[in-house]
């Protein structure tokens, strides 16, 4: 494990020791759906005080079981451990209302530097003016009330079709993609420096999309070569829900890494736009286990082609790496790299 997703980790678990300790003295009671407790030191609080706690992950990290959108309610009180973006706190917060009545408990958690002292301000109306039960370790857990205001509860309200110009010739591609998805309502630059470099990609050829999000990679692919058989893999349940809708009849995995994969065909050439962060922190760690672990995915001859930010030193690790390395493109900020394994 890298130094930076120690340091991911580490914030995570205060975060949850901060918030275990407050909810510990206020011992909920009934069902509680508790959101995004990646740590599991919340869940672990609230079941020792006598809550029945009913989990709700997007991301399968260390192999736990996600979903897009959380069990069907009603549930006594929740708790909602703040995510990365707005456009994801306001989602999961409509989600939540939805399962609660009138009147039952939130509790909302995260530290100074990542805004929880911003949430109030995108309630929309669904919880009353919160209460700071308690400041410690630069981590607060606000509490609040559901009003009765209505709250968008179910996952297809989010849903927007979104239309993408690809790099030329290619036609525009229209997708399914929903708020808090990387680059949403747009081709990120990253990605389309990757486009413009795409190989040429024989029929049959095996095609991994790893850290597929919306899955415009893939069916970018699939558009040049409709006889690739695809892949995507990602670790955010969202991601995968809106990925299925834009590549139907390709191969999807919910995992954090590769091993997720576990023993199959090997593929043929696989594309990435890597995940460098998690949750607010950078996190190069995604990248070195891809870079890293891909040889035993890919057949002979197969390579990995990869687009970061030339502050990711992504030549050096691909040089190590592999037999053969390439640098496709490279712009003020962006490379490509290709790695063919010996």
């Amino acid at each position: 494990m890298s130094r930076l997703d120690n340091r991911a980790t580490d914030r995570d678990s205060t975060i949850a020791a901060v918030a275990a300790e407050a909810l510990a003295e206020r011992r909920p009671q009934g069902r509680i759906l508790v959101a995004f407790d990646s740590d599991g030191g919340i869940q672990q609080a609230l079941t020792e005080g006598g809550a029945t706690v009913v989990p709700w992950l997007r991301l399968a990290q260390d192999g736990k079981p996600a979903t897009p959108w959380p069990e069907d309610g009603p549930f006594d009180g929740a708790v909602l451990r703040l995510p990365r973006g707005w456009a994801s706190f306001e989602m999961a917060l409509h989600a939540l209302a939805a399962r609660l009545a009138p009147g039952a408990p939130l509790w909302i958690v995260g530290s100074n530097d990542e805004g929880i002292t911003s949430a109030p301000k995108r309630f929309d109306g669904l919880v009353e003016s919160p209460e700071t039960l308690t400041i410690k370790r630069r981590a607060r857990v606000l509490e609040t009330r559901r009003t009765d205001a209505p709250a968008r509860g179910a996952l297809e309200d989010w849903r927007q079709t979104v239309t993408l110009p690809l790099p030329e010739p290619a036609p525009p591609l229209e997708l399914a993609s929903y708020p808090g998805l990387f680059a949403h309502g747009h081709l990120d630059a990253g990605t389309e420096c990757l486009l413009r470099v795409l190989p040429e990609i024989a029929a049959g050829v095996r095609v991994l999309d790893f850290g597929c999000g919306a899955g415009v990679i893939a069916r970018a692919v699939r558009e040049r070569q409709p006889e690739s058989v695809l892949t995507l893999l990602d670790i955010d349940a969202v991601a995968l829900h809106a990925a299925r809708q834009n590549v139907p009849g390709a191969e999807f995995v919910q995992s954090d890494g590769l091993a997720g994969l576990g023993t199959r065909e090997r593929f043929g050439l696989i594309l990435s736009n890597p995940p460098l962060h998690r949750g607010k922190d950078e996190d190069f760690g995604m990248l070195e286990a891809l870079v890293a672990g891909t040889k035993q995915y890919l057949k002979l001859r197969g390579s990995l082609v990869a687009v970061t930010q030339r502050t990711a030193g992504v030549g050096k690790l691909f040089n190590t790496a592999f037999g053969h390395a390439e640098l496709l493109l490279e712009t003020n900020q962006f490379q490509v790299w290709k790695g063919t394994p010996k």
